[in-house]
């Protein structure tokens, strides 16, 4: 995965529920990860920020071959 390189810098919010740690990126809304630690749940939030930053760039620029609605 070819994720752009950026100097970017990004708040994230750390909860703690149901034993582990969650690290949730304010400044990009549904990036978010988990870790047995804080420093468990920073880290994979970079990872996170990373795919979720490269995600962005291939929608950016193809179109969807399919659209559904489904329930949750």
């Amino acid at each position: 995965m070819n994720a752009p390189t950026t100097s970017m810098r990004y708040r994230i919010a750390i909860h703690r529920a149901k034993g582990c740690y969650f690290a949730q990126v304010i400044d990009l809304p549904g990036c978010c990860s988990r870790g047995a630690s804080e420093v468990e749940a920073v880290e994979n939030a970079r990872s996170a920020i990373r795919a979720y930053l490269w995600v962005a760039q291939v929608l950016a620029t193809d179109r969807a071959t399919v659209q559904l609605e489904i329930c949750a």
